[in-house]
């Protein structure tokens, strides 16, 4: 019978509201109330009922705030998350964020980017808010820059860059995959990713629509890394200025079409490379 979570809830509650005796002796028992709920978490947890499991642990660490056991709220939290992370998205972002806040009090930024950027991860993949995903992906990478873990915040700079160029914020994502970019040049282990930057900077400079910036640009790109000027991206791209120049949909197609037989274009350069198309006066046709 003690350990049936609805009854250790139901003693866990008692102990929570128990109102204060003669001279202020009893009342509320919050550390004893706060175990009682992460009993109850962990025995809804065995039985696989997830969304209980972690309304216990988010009550467990509420009570320990109020207690003024924060460190500890953190860790009840986390377990929260997990459950709910099985079945219910949304409350799994809420007791993350909660867990976040506390981090980012207690100065722990480090903890508090990993744990942001599993929010952004849920809302790209599971929940689908792209605007939501790239503001949590651009915050989590702040948070790494801080604590100079750079490969991390590269990451997730890219992540918000990508999410920035569907919403059409071009400049913005254009000035963050060049900001990562320019941080890869001088480091062997991450100059390799160079090529696939400059490559989706020149897509989104073409729905920029300014041709001279774009030829410019590719031109700085080649100053970065001398080894892209021989890149079939690079040709690939300047292929496609001209056609947008001169108003050519059908050689703009083309080239995409002779690009993509050997590189398969991702979703992501397809849907933005269809945008340019269209600008340039076809609306219906479809790439590839």
């Amino acid at each position: 019978m003690g350990s049936d979570p609805r009854h250790l809830i139901a003693e866990a509650e008692k102990k929570a509201s128990a109102p204060a005796g003669w001279f202020g002796f009893g009342g509320p028992k919050l550390d004893e109330a706060a175990e009682l709920y992460m009993k109850a978490g962990n025995a809804y947890k065995l039985q696989k009922q997830w969304k209980e499991s972690g309304d216990a642990y988010r009550s467990q660490a509420n009570l320990l705030i109020k207690s003024g056991e924060r460190d500890e709220a953190v860790s009840a939290f986390l377990n929260a998350a997990k459950s709910y992370k099985k079945v219910v998205p949304l409350e799994y972002i809420t007791v993350l964020e909660s867990a976040v806040s506390i981090l980012i009090e207690k100065g722990r930024f480090s903890a508090a980017a990993s744990n942001q950027k599993l929010i952004a991860e849920v809302y790209e993949t599971e929940i689908g808010d792209i605007k939501a995903a790239r503001d949590a992906y651009e915050k989590a990478g702040e948070w790494y820059q801080g604590e100079e873990a750079n490969a991390s915040a590269d990451g997730c700079f890219i992540k918000a860059a990508t999410f920035a160029a569907q919403l059409e914020d071009f400049e913005a994502a254009l000035s963050m995959i060049e900001d990562v970019a320019s941080r890869c040049v001088d480091h062997k282990l991450t100059k390799w990713s160079l090529k696939e930057y400059f490559f989706k900077a020149g897509i989104i400079l073409l729905n920029i629509g300014d041709v001279v910036r774009v030829r410019t640009s590719l031109e700085r790109y080649c100053g970065m890394d001398l080894s892209f000027r021989d890149q079939r991206e690079y040709k690939f791209i300047l292929k496609l200025a001209d056609a947008f120049e001169a108003g050519d949909v059908e050689g703009f197609t083309n080239s995409v079409v002779e690009f993509d037989r050997f590189s398969t274009l991702d979703p992501w350069k397809t849907a933005l490379l269809l945008r340019v198309k269209k600008s340039i006066g076809e609306e219906d046709e479809d790439l590839t």
